[in-house]
């Protein structure tokens, strides 16, 4: 898939994986790009980002992924400043394993409601011009983590939601790439802000900290750049591991 002069919106694209991908998108040349997130993106950053790359227009949309009706209007106005969207990135997702239900409602309901909103203006059978959609995973997904149990879970769900839009019942239909990206043990703010205080039985903080010592942790820009390799590829249903830096294709 060539990136040059494509329009992107990113959910959680204001900090951590979901901006290191903003960031090489934009060094790949794309035009348009739109960032969904409810954490406010620091204003410098989109200043620099303006003054990098003034050819191409950006919008942010301080949204909730989980409110499907202010969702919506976001997507809408995007779709009516640039046109059309043609790569959705679900990188939005949090980490608490005490408040699950709020977990589960941004992991697997956020990448929903955002795959149901891609799909529609998308869809070649009424009349969209197909597109990609790319759902950021976990290695968790593949491999429970101990200190994780329900963040697996959500990630899982989401893997198993990429897979079944990327049948080729739905791409005979929609004309949409579908592709999923399982990222290792990164350093983002999911790790890094009070980590025992979101596990689940924090009185086994020790043996997850020993378990989780075996994995190295990858700097974000490794993500970013798995991000474009799987977007390039360009195989329906791909899904890449990126885990200490190096990028293993599943499928």
């Amino acid at each position: 898939m060539e990136i040059l002069g494509k329009s992107v919106l990113i959910t959680g694209g204001a900090n951590g994986i979901g901006q290191a991908i903003a960031e090489n998108l934009l060094a790949s040349g794309i035009e348009k790009l739109a960032i969904v997130d409810i954490r406010m993106i620091e204003k410098d950053v989109l200043s620099l980002w303006r003054t990098e790359y003034p050819k191409c227009s950006m919008e942010f949309f301080p949204v909730d992924v989980t409110d499907m009706d202010s969702f919506r209007k976001a997507f809408h106005e995007g779709i009516e400043k640039f046109k059309k969207f043609d790569i959705v990135i679900n990188s939005a997702g949090i980490f608490d394993e005490f408040d699950f239900e709020k977990m589960f409602k941004v992991n697997v309901c956020g990448v929903v409601n955002s795959c149901l909103l891609a799909i529609e203006p998308m869809r070649q059978d009424k009349g969209g011009s197909g597109g990609c959609v790319l759902n950021i995973s976990s290695i968790a997904a593949l491999n429970p983590v101990l200190a994780a149990p329900l963040y697996s879970a959500t990630k899982q769900a989401v893997l198993t939601i990429t897979s079944s839009f990327s049948e080729a019942f739905f791409f005979s239909r929609f004309g949409i790439y579908f592709h999923t990206l399982c990222p290792g043990a990164t350093n983002t703010r999911l790790f890094t802000d009070s980590f025992d205080a979101r596990c689940l039985f924090p009185e086994f903080a020790p043996e997850y900290h020993a378990a989780m010592a075996k994995y190295p942790i990858q700097d974000v820009q490794a993500v970013a750049i798995a991000a474009l390799e799987i977007l390039k590829d360009h195989r329906n249903g791909s899904v890449f591991v990126i885990d200490d830096g190096k990028i293993d294709s599943r499928q």
